[in-house]
């Protein structure tokens, strides 16, 4: 479907170098944009048609992988990963602080975060790849004291390579969720599937060897098949659609720009199926709505900057992180 509003809801620059984005509901019922950049934490909040810069915090060091929305309910956390450590914020009498952090895993550098629920106990774990430890940490909620929860870890689980990317997809009715990490081989990249049992991490389909390095991944409703479909972004400029229980490759699209840093999937404002978005280092938006059977995207939008980090919000708004310290907010629909 084509669009048909394409808007900038709201724009702010001047931040440092790569920017990560996410959101949740840390202050309210309307979600809130967060942003990290450099060593600093930024959380923006909704504000007539767009949003202004409530907090800022200093962290100490740089920030590697962002992670918004831990909890079930509001009021959520922001998770950061460092080079050795995730450290939590959230709100605390009006202020963003930080409120724990886990024990230190020297040399870890954790350069991309998930949250999901994968042993089915109704709340989220939080699941961290480790590039320098070749493994991915997953850390539970647990409640220490009354109204202070802190991470544990609950499973590592060592992988062929160095950590790149992770993400869940939901499983059918009575399944849990499909863990599926990328990781560095040589000058590509394998995927690994992983399910949590009650005698830990048990391994799925594996494809070892990709015909690009992975550099982003997202999950949706892509195909004309029930459940979700995983797609990966690669290093080539291509983004292929994939059945994740056997990962099998259903579509693998046209060429779109130097490399696809950025994957993200869901309801675009007013629709009810699932649009991926990749964006690319050239600036653009490319959008290919469900079910993808095409190569060729269904739409693509000139943001001008270069794409980083992508996010859509629970209002179908989508917010983007730039490669030059930047921050976007976008109304795209094709619903009239």
């Amino acid at each position: 479907m084509p669009l048909s509003v394409v808007e900038i809801v709201w724009f702010w620059e001047g931040l440092d170098g790569l920017v990560l984005i996410g959101w949740g509901n840390l202050l309210g019922e309307k979600p809130d944009l967060a942003a990290a950049a450099a060593q600093n934490l930024y959380l923006f909040t909704t504000s007539g048609a767009g949003y202004v810069l409530s907090q800022t915090v200093e962290v100490r060091s740089q920030v590697l992988s962002l992670a918004v929305g831990l909890a079930a309910a509001p009021p959520q956390y922001i998770v950061v990963g460092l080079d050795d450590r995730l450290v939590v914020y959230g709100i605390r009498q009006g202020v963003l602080t930080e409120l724990w952090e886990t024990g230190p895993e020297p040399g870890a550098r954790f350069v991309d975060l998930y949250l999901a629920d994968i042993d089915g106990d109704g709340r989220q774990e939080v699941i961290a790849a480790s590039e320098g430890r070749d493994s991915l940490f997953i850390y539970r909620l647990v409640e220490v004291t009354a109204g202070m929860p802190q991470l544990e870890i609950l499973a590592i689980r060592v992988l062929p390579g160095p950590a790149q990317k992770v993400i869940t997809v939901p499983g059918s009715a009575g399944m849990l969720p499909l863990i599926v990490a990328a990781y560095k081989n040589d000058s590509t990249s394998g995927l690994l599937t992983l399910t949590y049992t009650e005698r830990g991490l048990a391994e799925g389909p594996v494809l070892s060897s990709l015909p690009a390095p992975v550099t982003s991944l997202a999950t949706g409703d892509l195909s004309r098949e029930p459940g979700e479909e995983l797609a990966w972004g690669g290093g080539d400029g291509s983004v292929r659609i994939v059945e994740v229980r056997e990962l099998t490759t259903l579509v693998t699209t046209d060429n779109l720009g130097s490399g696809i840093p950025a994957l993200t999937a869901g309801n675009l404002a007013g629709e009810t199926t699932d649009t991926l978005i990749a964006g690319t280092p050239e600036g653009y938006l490319f959008g290919f709505t469900a079910p993808v059977e095409s190569s060729s995207p269904n739409w693509a939008v000139r943001v001008v900057r270069p794409v980083n980090s992508m996010a859509l919000n629970t209002d179908g708004l989508l917010g983007f992180g730039t490669a030059d310290g930047g921050v976007q907010v976008w109304l795209l629909t094709g619903t009239v």
